[in-house]
This record gives structure tokens, sequence and C-alpha cells, in this order.
């Protein structure tokens, strides 16, 4: 099991497993579910929750400020439909979620890993990852991921596009299908500040939309 602490054998543990436990009857039910991964200062997670009660909203950060702040932010505004959580992305898209249970997962500016010795392990963005993100999306659910870093933008088009189950959207047609936000998330209003580019995809489970270049 891929992950922190070795995945299946760290989410058994006796000071975990209710965790575990808790996330998924947060996500158990008809609604809908988006997960965002490594949700930062959390502001685009809470802004998401608020402004869509029908959806459940799973936040996975491994900082427990970030995460305690989240909580706080959310309990001040007195919202039952979003759960921060502290937990390692991989670990929980291995071995946590289930099959056809989620229907947007977003990973937005996820740390590129300059240092070569670095680079390979601690990539979010690989191939099991991708599979294990396939795996727990609904037929039609999506996939959306921004950064700022040009060429993990390719090794992240390259991976996703190879694939097969995963087909890329028009851009317009992927933030259409995402719920309403009305806030960025901190990387993002920095690129606006400083003009930086970025780049976002979307990409959807099955084929049911054309593939784009």
């Amino acid at each position: 099991m891929r992950g922190a602490l070795h995945g299946s054998r760290f989410i058994e543990q006796p000071h975990v497993r209710p965790e575990v436990d808790r996330c998924l009857a947060f996500l158990a039910g008809p609604a809908p579910v988006l997960v965002e991964v490594g949700f930062d200062h959390g502001r685009r997670l809470h802004a998401t929750a608020r402004l869509n009660p029908a959806w459940r909203v799973v936040g996975l950060e491994v900082r427990a400020q970030r995460v305690r702040e989240a909580q706080a932010r959310a309990e001040r505004d007195g919202l039952t439909n979003v759960l921060p959580w502290r937990m390692d992305a991989r670990t929980v898209f291995a071995g946590v979620l289930n099959p056809d249970s989620i229907d947007l997962v977003e990973v937005l500016f996820p740390t590129p890993w300059w240092h070569p010795a670095h680079r390979q392990k601690r990539l979010l963005v690989d191939a099991p990852f991708v599979a294990d993100v396939h795996r727990v999306l609904r037929p039609g659910g999506l996939l959306h991921v921004a950064t700022d870093v040009a060429d993990y933008a390719d090794l992240i088009d390259m991976r996703v596009d190879a694939f097969d189950g995963l087909n890329a959207l028009p851009l317009a047609e992927g933030q259409r299908r995402r719920p309403p936000c009305d806030q960025q998330s901190r990387r993002e209003w920095k690129c606006a500040r400083d003009g930086v580019p970025y780049t976002r995809r979307f990409w959807v489970k099955g084929a049911e939309s054309d593939r784009t270049d």
C-alpha cells in the first residue's frame, strides 16, 4: 500500500482507524463529493463547502496547523459538509476511499520537489496515484489539476493522458462542471499578483468526452 508509513498498516493503527471510519461515515450517502488534495490555508476549501451545501467536501493536508485552522473556520460558520483531515493523500486514495465514490478530485499546485533526489519519490501525480484516482472516481467524475511549473504540467499531462479511462475535457467544460467557488487559492492569487502563468487541466472518467490537445 502506498502512502505515509506504509499505507494500510498505518490506517489500521488504533489512533488512526477512528479517523478513517469518521471519513467513511462522512462520505456515506448519495450527495456528491469533492476531495481537495493539499488545501494549504483552506480558503478555497471553505468557500466551496459554504457555497455548495449539497456537496460533501473533504480536504487532505499534512500540516496540522492548517487542518486545525480549517476545522475552526468550519465550526465558526456552522458548516457540517466539510471535513479537513490531516492525512497523506496517497494513503487515502490507495487504501481508504471506496471505488466509484468521488465526483471531483482537485490537486492544485502540488509541490514540484525541485531537488533531483526528492523529485521521483515525492512527486504526487505519478502513475500509481493516477490509477488510484481513477479507481475512486465515479463514472463521469473529474480530476482537476493546476500547476505553475511548466515541466511538471507536461509530466502530469503525459501521465494522465497515458491512463486509459481518463479523458481530457475542454477547460471551459471542466470549470462549468465544478461546483461554484468565489475564492482563489493562495497560489492562484500569487500567480495573478506576480503575472506568473499557470496551467489548469480537467479530465473525466469514462469516454463521454472528446479528447483535447
